[in-house]
């Protein structure tokens, strides 16, 4: 339980990132943290409405398990965006809101924001999937991945 609250607090961070680097009518307050199935946060566009995020961390597990034990060794890493892509990708959600993906960097991948782009929308635009517009919140910024 413990490790949810605190995956669901790196997740409001990451969004507040987000939001201070974007031009998205979205009010901080009206964030609220929600349990699967649904998608992992809810809000409320000045606009649209509530509409609802999915948030996902682009995260080389061997870095994390690197960072986490603070080893100096050399590691081997790669780049996980295809694989964590396409398992959300592949994942249902119980909503009625119109769904956006977030995809977030958070200091534990090497592969730069160029490369993840490149890897990352050939997946969003040929799967079947059910969010209406995609983001990268990488180390050079926000980039709209793609939309509907």
């Amino acid at each position: 339980m413990q490790c949810e609250q605190v995956k669901g607090a790196d997740e409001i961070k990451a969004f507040i990132r987000f939001l201070e680097a974007v031009d998205l009518p979205i009010e901080a307050s009206s964030i609220e943290k929600r349990d699967p199935p649904e998608p992992d946060l809810r809000c409320v566009h000045a606009t649209d409405g509530p509409i609802a995020f999915e948030l996902v961390e682009l995260c080389d597990p061997n870095l994390a398990k690197a960072i986490a034990v603070r080893s100096e060794a050399y590691i081997r890493t790669s780049d996980p965006s295809p694989r964590i892509i396409s398992k959300k990708l592949r994942r249902k959600y119980t909503t009625n809101l119109p769904i956006e993906l977030l995809c977030y960097t958070n200091g534990r991948i090497i592969t730069p924001d160029n490369v993840i782009i490149l890897t990352v929308v050939p997946y969003l635009r040929s799967w079947r999937h059910t969010f209406r517009r995609a983001w990268l919140l990488g180390r050079k910024g926000v980039h709209e991945l793609w939309s509907v």
